[in-house]
């Protein structure tokens, strides 16, 4: 009886370990236990829109250069899950985003970030015309 009542209180301690151990970013499993940040992407048509972050996540995802816990390049649905974390909101299916992403013509494979590329250099030139 008192074995049995001490294996639960071991049991018990170790799954509440486990829960101060895990990592605060949210899992396919665990999606109830996010920190909700303050930054929201808003998607829009002329700018950026959802497959522009799955745009994102594919050169984040070839470029190994993004790591997971146990330093190995993170997989695109790593990836996917903490961009949706980091800006609230959801790819719906982050796949089918990359898949519509490798469906584009060679010219267009970078819409997102020839946009953003168009931002910084326009912002650029402004800050060279104020500085005169």
């Amino acid at each position: 009886m008192y074995l049995q009542k001490a294996i639960l209180l071991l049991c018990a301690e170790i799954d509440l370990l486990k829960l101060i151990v895990k990592p605060t970013l949210p899992s396919s499993h665990n999606k109830t236990q996010r920190y909700n940040t303050k930054i929201y992407f808003s998607p829009n048509p002329q700018g950026l829109g959802t497959d522009s972050m799955g745009e994102l996540a594919t050169t984040f995802e070839l470029s190994n250069q993004f790591l997971d816990e146990n330093g190995k390049a993170a997989s695109f649905k790593d990836i996917t899950e903490t961009l949706e974390y980091a800006f609230n909101f959801s790819f719906g299916n982050a796949y089918k985003s990359k898949f519509r992403i490798f469906s584009r013509k060679p010219y267009n494979l970078t819409k997102a970030l020839d946009y953003l590329k168009k931002l910084l250099i326009r912002e650029s030139r402004n800050k060279k015309i104020d500085k005169r």
